[in-house]
């Protein structure tokens, strides 16, 4: 699920978020119901597919070629981010909020200068997520239309960070997860519980996508 939501997040430069997710079950029908290793394995024959203004793909995907590559280039990336990171890609996006409190909005107000720093449009937690996912001196990663601003909002979509007002319903969604005081591992309970409830999300996402394009 995460890996789904962080190519969606990639369509997102330069256009509303509703556009994007309007067009969600056809870019899971695109990208193979975001099976991460099948999307890797896609050639420059199967994008040129769906950028074709003509074919079947025509309104229903953003028809940038940049942009759809980056789906394909990223899931490369996630793969070894699977392969050499505790915890797998999940693992790898959660220590940056990890055991953080201040990720969690414990107050009933949704602005102010302290609820601006952490929930605003960036922040340290999408700062230091974006420099560890471009390639640099300090992060052998090289991912693509994934800057601060962007990983801010994937951030807060996904409830890794919880910017809800401490009285909204959906502030505890992912509260127990933040301020779990379990280390992030291969073998962690934290780790395994994220993986599940992952798996358990796709599942829901991929049948709700079978089912709208069977309509």
């Amino acid at each position: 699920m995460l890996f789904a939501q962080l190519s969606l997040a990639t369509q997102q430069c330069g256009v509303s978020w509703r556009i994007v997710w309007d067009k969600r079950h056809f870019y899971a029908e695109a990208f193979h119901d975001w099976d991460m290793h099948r999307v890797a394995a896609m050639t420059q024959t199967d994008l040129a597919r769906l950028v074709d203004k003509s074919g079947p793909w025509a309104g229903k995907v953003i028809q940038n070629a940049a942009k759809l590559s980056a789906i394909v280039h990223n899931a490369r990336e996630c793969l070894r981010i699977e392969e050499e990171h505790a915890g797998g890609l999940c693992g790898f996006l959660w220590s940056f909020v990890d055991n953080c409190e201040e990720t969690v909005n414990t107050s009933s107000l949704c602005h102010g200068d302290n609820y601006s720093r952490i929930f605003g449009v960036t922040s340290s937690y999408s700062d230091a997520l974006a420099k560890a996912m471009r390639k640099s001196a300090t992060s052998k990663y090289n991912f693509k239309f994934l800057g601060s601003i962007t990983l801010q909002a994937f951030l807060l979509q996904n409830g890794l960070l919880n910017g809800h007002s401490s009285q909204c319903h959906r502030n505890p969604r992912c509260k127990h997860r933040a301020l779990s005081s379990e280390s992030v591992g291969p073998t962690t309970p934290v780790v395994k519980r994220v993986r599940e409830r992952s798996v358990s999300l796709q599942t829901e996402f991929s049948s709700r996508t079978r089912r709208r394009l069977q309509r």
